[in-house]
């Protein structure tokens, strides 16, 4: 079993976010995971040479750098310190990205490789291009991390917005820092949370495609993290209420 936030929309995180219980849940379940992750990405410490320029040797500069900010995003959050811990989201993700593109079978990537180990900068969009035109799934998959990090990124009124309450006649209250003993609203911890459980997972399927661990590894370490019990809701959904009642309908008739 796992925390249920593992897996949650981020924006219905955000309209339900009072599930503490479970959000704490989730944070040792990933800070446990998280931890297996970089012991094994740094047993590779030390392997390669200053002079290597391979692929693999990027794959794994790049992999690692990314599961760093994973790291840092989800302390962060615990802290809540979000404005930081979203800025390192697009960076996760961008690092994942480079990292991928050099794994691909597309016939420009020595030339971007060389240019990565000349220190020039790769272009997100590259890959992007490259997902777009190859592989679908893939593509719809990245299109909603995309737009979701790229509002956080480019500050639109509704990613500042999350840091405000309303107080009388619908002003905004300044709630973000945490240090001054304000409350940090709690839907966008929630939200934030949730988006990080997807950005884990999908981490995870790229390392596994860039050879980096195996399958069977992963499932070791999902084992380990995950707690055998999984804390319930306790603010259910309209849906769910609703999913409820038809099983509860169901199991009388």
């Amino acid at each position: 079993m796992a925390s249920f936030i593992w897996g949650r929309d981020p924006q219905e995180a955000y309209k339900n976010p009072y599930e503490y219980e479970a959000q704490n849940q989730f944070y040792r379940e990933a800070s446990e995971l998280l931890r297996l992750l970089i012991e094994h990405m740094t047993k590779k410490s030390g392997t390669y040479t200053r002079d290597d320029q391979s692929a693999e040797k990027a794959i794994w500069m790049l992999s690692l750098d990314s599961l760093e900010s994973l790291i840092d995003c989800l302390d962060l959050l615990r802290d809540k310190k979000h404005r930081i811990a979203g800025r390192l989201f697009r960076d996760a993700v961008e690092a994942m990205d480079t990292a991928s593109y050099f794994n691909s079978n597309d016939i420009k990537k020595d030339k971007y490789l060389r240019d990565w180990y000349k220190d020039k900068v790769i272009q997100n969009s590259i890959y992007r291009n490259y997902i777009k035109e190859n592989d679908e799934q893939e593509w719809e998959t990245l299109q909603k991390y995309y737009k979701q990090l790229s509002k956080i990124n480019h500050r639109t009124y509704r990613s500042l917005a999350y840091s405000y309450s309303l107080g009388s006649s619908k002003r905004l209250i300044y709630e973000g820092r945490y240090e001054s003993g304000l409350m940090v609203p709690p839907h966008v911890i929630a939200m934030y949370y949730a988006l990080l459980g997807g950005l884990i997972s999908h981490f995870i399927i790229r390392i596994i495609d860039c050879k980096l661990i195996s399958v069977e590894e992963v499932d070791r370490f999902w084992d380990h993290a995950l707690e055998e019990e999984t804390i319930e809701r306790r603010f259910a959904t309209p849906k769910e209420v609703f999913e409820r009642f038809i099983k509860e309908a169901d199991d009388i008739t």
